[in-house]
């Protein structure tokens, strides 16, 4: 599909809460501007990230309007389209569209672990209903099922899959991905962890969580990755520091309190999550110190 050549860093934002539980519109666009600010070449609006499992339908769509309307079209905006229900995924997929998405980012069926087979006619029903570029995204630990790179080859030929997010954390995964499919898919890794070794092998992009909390660090680690430059190492010691505060609670639990505590208050989670617990927020303010992670703190 024609559009579709997304690569760089792909930061998937949290959804602000205010205090009675809303979404905070201005708090969520501002984050928009920063991320644009500080190098993202696409945005992921109500991925995982997102707690998109914790928002209405109506909520999630209101987000990708919002997203698409205040970005302007400075970068393009990937909708988080995953659900239970087929259908459910048919209608987000749908409401990006309206929106004005650049494409969606879609899991298998949670829950269902559906089989290799069943995964393919999946994505096939998706394609022939809605006609958003897809970005598939392969999450073994929360889908339950791994899209293994022989399938992504296998999907491949599905009209609107135009790229895929491997979260399977293996970087010979990675290799295959991009030699099987990357002259016709867009492979892009969803740890920033990962963005020297994936770099390397040919991937496109990252989907990234830090990006928004240290826009500046990613965006250069992301640079200098194939440079050899002498700052990667210490570079890439304070991102691995930071997805060690991730680690220190519910992930996404975890990454709004590590931006809270570095001045980018983005507020608590909605259940089933919960705000950290005390001796956790300890733990990540001890890995910010130890690590010298301050120096990526607002102004």
């Amino acid at each position: 599909m024609t559009g579709t050549n997304w690569s760089g860093i792909f930061p998937v934002l949290v959804t602000p809460f205010g205090a009675d539980g809303s979404i905070n519109e201005s708090r969520y666009k501002a984050l928009i501007d920063e991320a644009i600010t500080n190098g993202a070449q696409g945005i992921v609006a109500a991925g995982s990230t997102g707690e998109f499992y914790a928002l209405t339908r109506h909520e999630r769509a209101r987000l990708y309007k919002l997203t698409v309307d205040h970005v302007a079209k400075r970068v393009p905006v990937l909708a988080g389209v995953a659900d239970l229900r087929v259908e459910d995924v048919l209608e987000a997929c749908q409401s990006a569209v309206a929106a004005g998405c650049a494409g969606g980012m879609i899991l298998p069926p949670i829950y269902a672990m559906p089989s290799p087979r069943e995964i393919v006619a999946f994505f096939e029903y998706i394609s022939r209903n809605t006609s958003l570029p897809l970005m598939l995204y392969n999450s073994p630990r929360r889908a339950g099922v791994d899209i293994t790179p022989a399938l992504v080859e296998q999907l491949s030929a599905v009209p609107t899959v135009v790229a895929i997010k491997d979260s399977s954390g293996l970087i010979n995964q990675v290799t295959e991905l991009v030699q099987r499919v990357g002259n016709r898919v867009r492979v892009f890794v969803g740890y920033e962890t990962m963005i020297v070794p994936a770099r390397s092998v040919g991937a496109h992009g990252v989907v990234a969580m830090a990006h928004q909390i240290a826009g500046p660090l990613i965006r250069d680690y992301w640079i200098k990755a194939l440079t050899g430059d002498k700052s990667l190492d210490a570079l890439g010691c304070d991102v691995f520091a930071f997805y060690r505060c991730f680690q220190s609670g519910a992930y996404y639990a975890a990454i709004k309190e590590t931006m809270s505590q570095l001045g980018r208050n983005a507020g608590d989670p909605r259940l089933p999550l919960l705000p950290l617990a005390a001796e956790q927020k300890e733990a990540i303010a001890k890995i910010i110190a130890d690590a010298g992670l301050a120096r990526w703190a607002r102004a």
